[in-house]
């Protein structure tokens, strides 16, 4: 397991992601939670340790949030190359029918990208609640969105110490998932 005061993953981490996500829950009506972080990057490597990062949000989002996660971006960029136009026009109509489903979105990371932003600004237009982790994006956005006429109850900006792994960028979490060489 790797581990330190604000975070720790079984080895097994996204085996227990996955079969959480391929588990049909129990009746009823079931909360879903919009995991919001940055994907694009100029390099693939970049863009597979944003995704590998959106899995580290989910898998957290499960222990800690109610609601299953949702992250479009964790695996998708795999089979929607954003480079091919088409392609990633599919991605972000996805990503939006994903996102008008959930009743909470989670934003993390540490910067505010322009996807992020649009998806944000669109859950405010739908009165999705969203908790915001890193305090230059709360920041970010409360500047941002009046400009664009969007006047929510600002997101709630959430500093609450069990949650600070949520305001990490994928530099920082890449640690947590990388094969610990030490053992």
């Amino acid at each position: 397991m790797l581990k330190n005061d604000m975070l720790s993953l079984p080895s097994n981490w996204e085996a227990i992601l996955e079969m959480s996500m391929l588990q049909t829950p129990p009746g009823g009506k079931q909360a879903y939670t919009y995991i919001c972080s940055p994907c694009r990057d100029d390099r693939p490597e970049g863009v597979i340790r944003n995704m590998k990062a959106a899995r580290v949000y989910m898998f957290y989002a499960y222990l800690h949030f109610k609601g299953i996660p949702k992250a479009p971006h964790a695996y998708m960029p795999i089979l929607l190359n954003e480079n091919y136009n088409d392609e990633r026009q599919i991605a972000l109509q996805l990503g939006e029918r994903l996102l008008m489903n959930c009743d909470l979105m989670l934003v993390c990371g540490d910067r505010l990208s322009e996807g992020m932003y649009r998806e944000i600004a669109a859950a405010f237009q739908r009165g999705i609640l969203a908790r915001v982790f890193n305090k230059q994006v709360y920041d970010d956005l409360r500047t941002r969105l009046p400009l664009d006429g969007i006047t929510p109850d600002y997101p709630l900006y959430d500093s609450d110490s069990l949650h600070f792994a949520l305001s990490w960028g994928a530099d920082k979490l890449a640690p947590f998932w990388e094969e610990d060489r030490s053992a």
